[in-house]
């Protein structure tokens, strides 16, 4: 089957980022129904194919699903997933892509993913490595960490007045999910994307301490840094109810952070952006 022209498959259309990227697609003068929106929320489906999109329920698992979708499209937008077993669901789509001969693939992976001393890149590091190997072309967007993440961490302050966190002195350069969103739109609607890889990170490194005194503004009442080790982070999140599990993962997070993994890495997002990259404020009371 000939892939329709100027077709665009969104897997992970119905997540956080990808509401923002079929929004910055639609900007950017692309019509909703030369859009196919993929993923398993099937309310959000139900809402974008009112809005004139067209929709793919799919599960990225199920490799034969995913083969005769991609066989639809001219160019694909793989927003990374979040399952246990994302890299075998990345390579899929990989492989499906390459089988059909698709124009081009988009992928956001991960901030410093060809550092192997994060593990945490390690699925984003291999999905970079089939797609680089496949000769299909594509561009990868290694997208920070969100400033939305931090509006999870609000509850703590907004009662305590302390961020609590394991992260020593770190620096971070976090970015709204809408400006990592308008970035890949610009590339998926802009020449000269072509087996290139950006590094997005935002434009200025923050502390935690300056991340608390964003805190203090949105929440109108002071919010300090308290650093604590892992162990002290763990076991206070066990003490609150949460399970062992998530708890240790959440302070190995930490950790990482404090490593210096989501540091700023240049100027690549600010650059495709044509503007400076939000601050911390306005991402902490982002939509």
């Amino acid at each position: 089957m000939t892939a329709p022209e100027a077709s665009t498959l969104v897997f992970g259309a119905t997540g956080a980022l990808g509401r923002h990227v079929l929004d910055a697609l639609v900007a950017r003068g692309n019509r909703p129904e030369t859009i196919t929106a993929a993923g398993r929320n099937q309310a959000r489906l139900g809402e974008l194919a009112a809005a004139g999109f067209s929709t793919a329920a799919v599960d990225l698992s199920d490799s034969a699903s995913v083969a005769a979708l991609v066989a639809r499209h001219s160019d694909v937008v793989l927003i990374s997933g979040r399952d246990p077993n994302r890299l075998a669901q990345h390579e899929s789509v990989v492989k499906a892509a390459k089988n059909a001969k698709v124009r081009h693939v988009y992928y956001t992976s991960g901030v410093r993913a060809d550092d192997d001393r994060f593990e945490i890149n390690a699925d984003h590091r291999a999905t970079e490595d089939a797609l680089t190997a496949s000769g299909v072309t594509y561009t990868i967007l290694r997208n920070t960490w969100y400033i939305e993440n931090y509006i999870q961490a609000l509850a703590g302050p907004r009662f305590s007045g302390a961020l609590a966190a394991a992260t020593g002195n770190a620096v971070v350069a976090p970015a709204s999910r809408k400006d990592l969103a308008e970035a890949l739109a610009t590339v998926v609607t802009t020449d000269g994307h072509d087996n290139v890889t950006y590094s997005l990170s935002g434009d200025t490194n923050f502390t935690y301490a300056d991340i608390a005194k964003a805190m203090s503004v949105v929440l109108k009442r002071e919010v300090t840094y308290r650093p604590v080790t892992p162990e002290e982070l763990q076991a206070a999140l066990i003490n609150a109810g949460m399970d062992s599990e998530l708890a240790g993962f959440l302070a190995r997070l930490d950790e990482t952070i404090a490593a210096g993994v989501f540091a700023r890495v240049g100027d690549d997002l600010p650059r495709l952006l044509g503007r400076p990259t939000t601050g911390l404020v306005a991402g902490l009371t982002a939509e």
